[in-house]
């Protein structure tokens, strides 16, 4: 019975012992790692609050320059800030957690080691996902084309609506929406690079000379400069090319016009083709029509058989 009571009395203590060993070690963690860790996450916290403040404030300046040079560059410089971006959080909060790992004591060496073998199974499960976000941002920097701009690539045309690391979206004409992965675009035909141009041949016919026919369409330049869906696009009034073809019932003058950045051709082109038809109305100038030639073939006799004889003076 005493040796019972005796252990009864022991284990509270040692219970007690326990306790306060659990107590010791919380308030060591508490004290140096937990105020470490604490640390670590505020800084963590504002480093990522300065980086997207420093990287919206460099953004704004340099649309400022850029698009007083270049203007339509708004969507690129959008995407790859953005970009830019999601890399320097990224950088911020591995360093962070990185951290927070080292003052736990975790060995940050071998887990570098491990995530670098798996980022490699990983990169080279996943090679064409790699290729289109290494492809994209090389697009990106590079500026080859923006929001905007009417392109062709993998063989499809159309205005490019978005662009992303991984994917560029364009819409056709028709009004198709083509998505087509960064790792795909091997040649980019931008025709809103800078500047775009439309040409307009007329045919004209042999009937009305030249003279008269450039003469003719140097009102039609006037009038498209002048015209107010057109005027605000073009960077310098249209001019006649000359005479670029002869053909069996026409020769062709050319009418080129250079357009601003950005500018949606097609719009601009139905446009000028409607006034110079006007134009040609109005001056009395025709363009021929084809007139097609019939040819008169001898007509079929049966196989085997002669035409019959022509009938002679005396019948």
């Amino acid at each position: 019975m005493n040796a019972l009571l005796h252990g009864a009395a022991i284990l509270p203590a040692a219970e007690r012992s326990r306790m306060e060993r659990i107590g010791d070690a919380v308030s060591r963690f508490a004290r140096d790692d937990g105020l470490r860790l604490i640390l670590i996450g505020l800084g963590t916290v504002i480093a990522v609050r300065v980086v997207r403040i420093v990287l919206y404030r460099i953004q704004r300046r340099v649309e400022k320059s850029r698009l007083a040079v270049l203007p339509g560059e708004t969507g690129r410089l959008t995407a790859l800030f953005d970009v830019l971006h999601y890399l320097a959080v990224a950088v911020v909060v591995g360093i962070g957690a990185m951290s927070a790992l080292a003052v736990l004591g975790v060995n940050t060496g071998a887990l570098l080691a491990s995530a670098g073998v798996l980022g490699f199974a990983v990169g080279f499960g996943a090679q064409t996902m790699v290729k289109d976000l290494l492809n994209g941002l090389f697009l990106l920097a590079e500026g080859q084309y923006t929001i905007g701009d009417e392109i062709t690539i993998a063989g499809v045309t159309g205005i490019v609506e978005r662009v992303t690391l991984r994917t560029t979206t364009l819409r056709a004409t028709n009004g198709d929406v083509h998505i087509v992965p960064s790792g795909d675009v091997r040649l980019v035909t931008n025709k809103s690079k800078g500047w775009s141009q439309v040409a307009i041949d007329a045919g004209i016919g042999y009937t009305t000379p030249v003279d008269r026919a450039l003469e003719v369409l140097d009102l039609y330049c006037a009038e498209v400069a002048a015209d107010d869906e057109i005027a605000e696009h073009l960077m310098e009034p249209p001019k006649v090319a000359g005479v670029t073809a002869f053909q069996d019932h026409q020769y062709v003058v050319r009418v080129t016009a250079k357009l601003r950045p950005s500018t949606d051709s097609k719009p601009i082109e139905r446009r000028m083709r409607a006034i110079l038809r006007r134009v040609f109305e109005r001056e009395g100038i025709e363009t021929p029509v084809p007139v097609p030639l019939m040819a008169m073939l001898p007509s079929e006799t049966p196989t085997g058989t002669s035409p019959p004889d022509k009938p002679s003076p005396e019948e």
